[in-house]
């Protein structure tokens, strides 16, 4: 497990921004911009990350925020785990349930503060030059459908 993060720290690291979409089975359809920072610890099992996501162009919304997350991604008792926050008060606990070539499978092993989602599940595939991360999630009446998905690129923001 640790090459494995140690290959996530060097995939992730640094800044990405772009574009997404986000849609049922929370919130309404929208179309998103979004900025994501993934800072490895040098000297620790840990990357941390933070990420924007607002409103883009053509809503009545447009520039306000959606959401702030923060969180970390740690190496703990031989599982890689992340754990976010986000404004709102949801937390959520992860566990890496696959690692294939460059892309990496999160499924929530907790989620507090959400009354409407009870799964979720994170995905990102990166290489050098490109960031694509999906958010799928759960109802009690759905199974796992797409939340929001982004495609980014290295950015300085």
């Amino acid at each position: 497990m640790k090459d494995t993060l140690l290959k996530m720290k060097s995939l992730f690291a640094g800044k990405w921004a772009g574009e997404g979409f986000a849609k049922f089975p929370t919130i309404d359809d929208t179309a998103y911009t979004e900025q994501l920072e993934f800072i490895p610890d040098e000297y620790k099992d840990v990357i941390f990350f933070r990420q924007k996501t607002w409103y883009k162009n053509h809503t009545e919304k447009n520039g306000h925020t959606v959401f702030w997350d923060t969180g970390f991604i740690i190496l703990k008792e031989d599982k890689i785990l992340l754990y976010s926050v986000q404004v709102g008060g949801r937390m959520e606990t992860y566990e890496l349930v696959q690692a294939e070539n460059e892309t990496f499978t999160f499924n929530s092993a907790a989620i507090l503060n959400d009354p409407r989602s009870i799964r979720s599940q994170r995905v990102f595939t990166v290489n050098a030059n490109s960031f694509h991360y999906e958010l799928n999630m759960a109802t009690y009446a759905t199974d796992f459908q797409n939340h929001l998905l982004a495609d980014l690129e290295r950015a300085e923001f």
